[in-house]
């Protein structure tokens, strides 16, 4: 899969930037609800193995809605970023850049 892209089918934690990784902050970043019926629960935190930090917090997004972030920074070298999603019928992708 081409790195920035991210395509999820279950209620599950993702890693979408890895600690040690050479990326450090994402510019722009598209999270779609690809699903039309069903809503989807979304958490978008920082973990450094022990603690945890939420840019996002329990947001719904509807069927067939995207949500755009801009600007997210963080030091990859110490942190993880991760998308935590819950729902019935996930379907989500991530784009990044």
């Amino acid at each position: 899969m081409q790195t920035g892209l991210v395509n999820i089918s279950s209620a599950t934690t993702t890693t979408l930037v890895a600690r040690y990784s050479a990326r450090g902050s994402v510019k722009k970043m598209w999270i779609c609800n690809c699903n039309q019926d069903e809503n989807v629960k979304i958490r978008l935190f920082l973990d450094d193995g022990t603690n945890q930090t939420s840019f996002v917090e329990n947001l719904n997004i509807p069927g067939g809605i995207t949500l755009q972030l801009t600007s997210i920074l963080f030091d990859s070298s110490v942190l993880n970023l991760k998308l935590q999603t819950q729902g019935t019928g996930v379907d989500v992708n991530v784009i990044m850049r």
